[in-house]
Parts: structure tokens; sequence; C-alpha cells
């Protein structure tokens, strides 16, 4: 968009071809844009993960009611129980959530809109490499900022890859030439944020920023079809582009923002 600079998919996938992209086979290997060690189906592969973010959530001094948008499994859910929250979720894929069901968690069938949860509801949501892959993602934040509470907080984690170095080097070449980026994988993301588009979303729909930690993925594991070449042109530069994010917190291409509901 040349007026927000939000980057997204062009052609989308319509309501019916997005939800069957989320089956049962997706959380085995393309769960996190397949950089996850483990299926979605290992509860032990994701409690000490778990561990941090709710260590991060108690950080805040929050309590209470958690909402994990796009929860998968339901993980974090369960484990958030355990550590004494009021814990539920909203899962897309009907795979995901079914298994969630199964053992007794308190999770949606459908996506945030369809869930119509009540207003002021929530202390914490969480939605973890979520917003990328919605249709409508100011819908979306517009509708966490309705269920949160006054003074509550939506803890956001997910990619920004074309704030990095090379895919930012890419683009600018892409345009100079005037060619069109053709995606030739499976179009689980629909948008392309940065730092800086992020923020302005989350203060377009009511949320104060206040945390904003930016990471990098290590070099070599570029996905995609790509050639020799393009490969180790990318290692090259992000084996500058990491230390670059390590020490001054720009140009990642992961991001945990933490934004607020004004009390």
């Amino acid at each position: 968009c040349r007026g927000c600079r939000m980057r997204f998919l062009g052609v989308q996938p319509a309501p019916e071809s997005l939800v069957g992209l989320y089956d049962a086979s997706y959380f085995d290997s393309e769960f996190r844009c397949g950089r996850a060690a483990a299926p979605s189906f290992d509860e032990a592969a994701f409690r000490e993960e778990n561990r941090g973010l709710l260590d991060d959530f108690a950080a805040l001094g929050a309590r209470g009611r958690l909402l994990d948008v796009g929860c998968a499994t339901g993980w974090l859910v369960q484990h958030a129980n355990e550590r004494g929250w009021q814990a539920q979720g909203v899962e897309l894929s009907s795979d995901a959530a079914a298994h969630a069901c199964s053992r007794g968690l308190a999770v949606f069938r459908g996506d945030l809109l369809e869930a119509r949860l009540p207003a002021a509801h929530f202390d914490v949501v969480y939605m973890g490499d979520v917003l990328e892959h919605v249709p409508d993602c100011r819908a979306v934040v517009v509708e966490v900022a309705r269920v949160l509470k006054p003074g509550g907080w939506l803890y956001l984690r997910g990619p920004v890859t074309t704030n990095s170095i090379a895919r930012a080097l890419a683009l600018g070449l892409y345009r100079a030439l005037g060619r069109t980026i053709v995606l030739h994988e499976v179009p689980y993301h629909l948008w392309e944020f940065t730092p800086r588009s992020l923020a302005r979303l989350m203060a377009a729909c009511g949320l104060t920023v206040t945390r904003v930690r930016q990471s990098k993925i290590p070099p070599g594991r570029a996905r995609g079809e790509k050639s020799t070449l393009q490969r180790a042109a990318m290692a090259a530069i992000d084996a500058l582009n990491l230390p670059l994010t390590i020490l001054f917190n720009v140009r990642g291409d992961r991001v945990v923002m933490v934004a607020r509901k004004p009390a």
C-alpha cells in the first residue's frame, strides 16, 4: 500500500480455500513456516517456550483471563491453566482445535471475529505467528482491543521478514526493475509486516505499544524457491545482519511487540 506502506498478497485465497490450508499436515511440518523443531502436537517441545511466555505475562503484572488467538493444538492454553490462568483459545483449523478440545480445553473452532467473545473480558491476548495469516489484520486487532479489559495487554510475536537487510534489498531491486514478485509457495502469509507498520496498526486500533524487541533467524536457513547463488548471497548478508539486530534491535526478521489498552 503506497499510503501506509503495508505489504500484502495481491491475490488472496478465498475463505474456504484458506481454511483448507491448515489441515493436520500443516501442524506436522509447516507450523511456523517449518521453523519449529517439532510438530505442534508434541507437548514436550513447547513446554519450556510456554513457560517463558507465561513468565513474560507475569512480568507485565498481568494475571486472570488469557486468550490465545490461533492457539493451534492448545499447549499454551493448557500450560496457562496449570499456572492458575483462566485460559481459552481460538483456532481456525478443525484438526488442531479438535486435538485441543479432546483434552478438555476451551477452544473455539473458527476465527476471532466469529467467536463473538465478550467485551472487556481478557487481561492478556496472545498472538503467536498469527496476524500475518488473517485476511483482515486491522479487523482482528480492533477485535483484540474490544475483548481486552482496560489496561489489558496484547502480546504479539511473529515474522517481520521484509524488514531484514537481504529481503529489503531484494524488494528494492524488484521495484527498481519494475518487476512483480510472484509467490511460488502456499500462500500462508497474507501480510508482510515491519515493526513500524505493526506499531502504526496498533495505534490505529487504539492500543499503545510499550515494547518492541526484534530478533534475527540465523544465516543459512532461507526458505522457498531460491538458486544456490541467491542462498549464498542471503547467507552472507544475514551473517552481517545478525549482530546488527542483536546489538541495536534493528533489521530483524522476527519481532515481539507488546501493546496495552488504555486504562
